[in-house]
């Protein structure tokens, strides 16, 4: 956490390192460990957080001169370790700039061998050519170390999509994500409308943002994939519609805005989210039939909802620019964790349904555990009724204009729905 009393803009020069490392800390680790003489293992924590910090501002962050990310990094070792830990310092990071050859720009880069086992790509579009070769021959291995995507999920991509197409995903990855704001009028100062779409790319600072959100109640900060779920439920009415995990009520302004007809009913358990999700409600007061509900609340309105929307908690594999930490935790065990939520949720939330009514499932995931076969089951579940599926692939590349960029999304929509099943006991 950054001191309050800190200088504004030194605590977003924080931020920003503590954002490159921890996104790239494969990459930065796989550089240190050749100018070190002990393992990485070996070196004490706060070294290590030294360190990466140090090789962010210099492999990362091309508006920071190298003497500055050196001597700071070095004082900070000295004066929070001990005065040996800035010698030690001092020549892994000046080893590591020595490194460094040449910063290639986007077209340079377009021009050379992506498998290079010296080049480093950045989220500019460009990369750095290093004096030698540091990355490992094994492509697999080597993607990793390039993008910072750990090798388990790599190796997940590969089998799926084949290499070239997990190497595209990586290279997203490393996209710094633009912010769209849907619901803005047109010729709105700072929003350049992406053609084709309800969408603008934000191009002003956080403070104008939240101006112009506050001149715009119904406007909403949403990836364009994002949206696609709720465009699936386009042409119906629903009268009642249950926003079951609103999170902070992104879709449920989407919802009200695409069905203003209907009252949008948004239950939230966390805390701090569901805070956030009462501030939207009472921004849109008057504007949209927008309530918060609780557990209680919901228990009230089962079999109720026309519409029931389930935008379940998952993996975030299709928006990994945006939740830097999320490939971190991925494995074979959140991934089952995450597939029995997801199952607790429907079962949980599916009383609350009218017999002919639709349910519409949301992820942000690319993982087939929790799109395809979830669907599979909840068929299975539902009385054997096919859904309609959308599911959208990252796109956009370091160096691409921001109005290409997209997360990836899946959705499914069942419509007619009259469950037979008895379901889990109990509304969240």
């Amino acid at each position: 956490m950054w001191s309050t009393d800190m200088d504004p803009r030194d605590a977003a020069l924080g931020r920003m390192i503590e954002r490159q490392a921890v996104r790239r800390w494969i990459t930065l680790k796989s550089l240190l460990e050749h100018q070190l003489t002990r393992p990485w293992a070996k070196v004490e924590f706060p070294l290590q957080a030294a360190l990466l910090g140090g090789a962010a501002q210099l492999i990362l962050m091309d508006r920071i001169p190298e003497h500055a990310a050196v001597d700071e990094t070095v004082e900070w070792a000295k004066r929070r370790l001990r005065p040996g830990a800035g010698g030690m310092v001092n020549a892994v990071l000046r080893g590591l700039a020595a490194l460094r050859e040449e910063r290639l720009s986007p077209e340079a880069f377009a021009a050379c061998d992506p498998e290079a086992c010296d080049l480093i790509p950045l989220e500019g579009g460009g990369a750095w050519k290093l004096r030698k070769p540091v990355f490992s021959a094994s492509p697999p291995d080597r993607l990793s170390q390039k993008t910072g995507l750990p090798l388990q999920v790599l190796l997940r991509w590969i089998n799926r999509f084949g290499m070239a197409e997990a190497r595209r995903v990586a290279l997203h990855g490393l996209v710094q994500p633009p912010i769209f704001v849907h619901g803005l009028p047109s010729g709105t100062p700072n929003a350049e409308l992406v053609n084709g779409t309800t969408a603008s790319v934000w191009t002003g600072d956080h403070a104008q943002l939240v101006a112009v959100l506050a001149e715009h109640p119904m406007a909403r900060v949403q990836d364009i994939s994002s949206a696609m779920a709720v465009e699936l439920t386009a042409g119906m009415q629903p009268r009642i519609i249950i926003d079951a995990c609103a999170g902070r009520g992104t879709k449920s302004l989407q919802l009200a805005a695409q069905h203003p007809q209907a009252e949008v009913i948004a239950s939230e358990p966390d805390e701090a989210r569901c805070n956030a999700l009462k501030a939207v409600a009472e921004r849109v007061r008057g504007l949209a039939n927008i309530r918060v509900a609780t557990g209680n609340d919901l228990a009230a309105l089962i079999g109720q909802a026309d519409l029931l929307v389930l935008d379940v908690p998952c993996s975030n594999t299709g928006v990994l620019p945006r939740r830097i930490e999320a490939a971190l935790r991925l494995n074979p065990i959140s991934i089952q964790s995450l597939v029995s939520l997801q199952r607790q949720i429907v079962e949980q939330h599916l009383p609350l349904l009218k017999p002919g009514g639709a349910v519409l499932f949301a992820t942000c995931s690319m993982e087939p555990e929790e799109n395809e076969r979830q669907v599979e089951w909840m068929t299975a579940r539902l009385g054997k009724i096919s859904p309609q599926t959308e599911r959208r692939r990252p796109e956009g590349l370091p160096g691409d204009p921001p109005n290409v960029y997209r997360d990836g999304a899946f959705a499914a929509l069942y419509t007619a729905v009259s469950p037979r099943v008895q379901f889990g006991a109990g509304i969240r």
